[in-house]
């Protein structure tokens, strides 16, 4: 089995997201010096940060090392919540170690199904 292609990263050049706000992105300089910017849909970022998350920490077990902690608490959540936008649209908010907040829109049938579920729940008394 090939390896798969490696990009070795040398600096973070900052973080934001598009112009359309439908993506973070990462500015990043690979070790060769080219610069890059990484989209990640805002759909996928939950996803993105804990694959991201266990690939480091599988990689530092396979090593038979510890993993980089710098990069693995940059990605670690912190603190995560509920928000709602100030245009009604409700938001899972999830705060990084690394102090990058990470938001998370819903679209009305996620948050009809979310209602739905919620109101088919017993009241706890």
């Amino acid at each position: 089995m090939t390896e798969p292609a490696t990009i070795l990263l040398s600096r973070v050049n900052g973080h934001g997201s598009s112009t359309s706000g439908q993506n973070s992105c990462l500015d990043l300089t690979d070790s060769n010096g080219r610069r890059f910017v990484l989209h990640i849909p805002h759909l996928l970022e939950g996803d993105f940060l804990s694959r991201f998350e266990a690939a480091a920490m599988h990689a530092a077990e396979v090593r038979g090392s510890p993993s980089n902690a710098d990069v693995v608490s940059a990605v670690l959540a912190q603190q995560t919540s509920f928000v709602m936008a100030d245009d009604g649209t409700l938001i899972l908010r999830t705060k990084t170690r690394s102090g990058v907040d990470i938001d998370i829109s819903f679209d009305e049938g996620t948050v009809a199904g979310l209602r739905a579920m919620l109101d088919a729940r017993p009241i706890a008394r």
